[in-house]
């Protein structure tokens, strides 16, 4: 004969009744509010001085080989100039060709400050001279006697260009997008002046 269950006694009821259970978290503390808003705080400003770091460091790996640009392009219109109103070139198309270079760099140079400037980055006079060699004016001066001026500063125009032309190749690898028309307008005019019958040939 089957024995009926008996009733639990009323004094263990509550080990009986389905007790809610407590919601578990990752196993954090409980955090005060305010001690919340700190911590989101410290997270950001950390986060805000990596990015700035990252773009920082981007910035000025671009303003350096911009400026390598600038001051190659100085040094160039500076003994084109030296060309032009001192030793004075006598070919009438290097002549032109002269005229077309002093433009061309003086256009590159203009812009490429303006775009520097437009990130609060100002380039020194030291920093534009940084290319300068005055041996350059000695063979010159020394060509304009021997009446081969206009040739040693085609010879001179054939190399100096080629570099220029390279250091804007380095600068647009590192600069922004806006920096990147800037110097690939600049790029360009470089090979056209260089694929010119004087410094082609």
């Amino acid at each position: 004969m089957l024995m009926q269950p008996t009733s639990p006694d009323p004094k263990f009821d509550f080990m009986l009744k389905n007790n809610a259970q407590p919601k578990r978290g990752l196993g954090l503390p409980q955090l005060s509010k305010p001690i919340k808003i700190v911590a989101g705080a410290i997270v950001a400003v950390i986060l805000l001085v990596i990015i700035s770091s990252v773009l920082s460091g981007h910035k000025g790996g671009a303003t350096k080989q911009i400026t390598a640009a600038l001051a190659r392009g100085q040094e160039t219109l500076r003994v084109t100039q030296l060309t032009q109103q001192q030793l004075k070139l006598q070919d009438p198309a290097t002549q032109a060709l002269a005229a077309t270079v002093y433009s061309s760099l003086s256009s590159d140079q203009q812009q490429l400050v303006a775009y520097l400037a437009k990130s609060h980055i100002k380039v020194s006079k030291l920093e534009l001279a940084t290319d300068g060699d005055k041996t350059t004016d000695t063979q010159l001066q020394t060509a304009s006697q021997n009446n081969s001026l206009d040739s040693a500063y085609v010879t001179y125009l054939k190399d100096s260009l080629a570099k220029y032309q390279t250091d804007l190749q380095e600068a647009y690898k590192a600069a922004g997008p806006n920096g990147q028309a800037i110097l690939k307008s600049a790029y360009d005019s470089t090979k056209t002046l260089l694929d010119n019958p004087p410094l082609k040939s």
